[in-house]
């Protein structure tokens, strides 16, 4: 009986390990996800910064511009 125990609890201990080595695969599968979000994210939202800073730019660059004509091309 001890034998038998001994097997049925190292089956168990290996079940068990196993079951926890494949969660923390999980784990680690879904941080390296979100690592990867994260990365996508913030490059897209300084793309999108410096598209509206250009943007504010150019504006700006429009509106001094049309001002300059309006007031004959004197800085104003």
């Amino acid at each position: 009986m001890d034998e038998e125990l001994r097997a049925y609890l190292d089956s168990l201990r290996a079940d068990l390990v196993g079951r926890i080595n494949a969660g923390n695969a999980r784990i680690l599968d879904r941080l390296t996800a979100l690592e990867r979000d994260f990365a996508n994210t913030k490059e897209f939202l300084v793309g999108d910064a410096l598209v509206a800073s250009r943007r504010w730019l150019d504006l700006e660059a429009r509106v001094r511009e049309l001002e300059q004509r309006r007031n004959g091309g004197r800085e104003g």
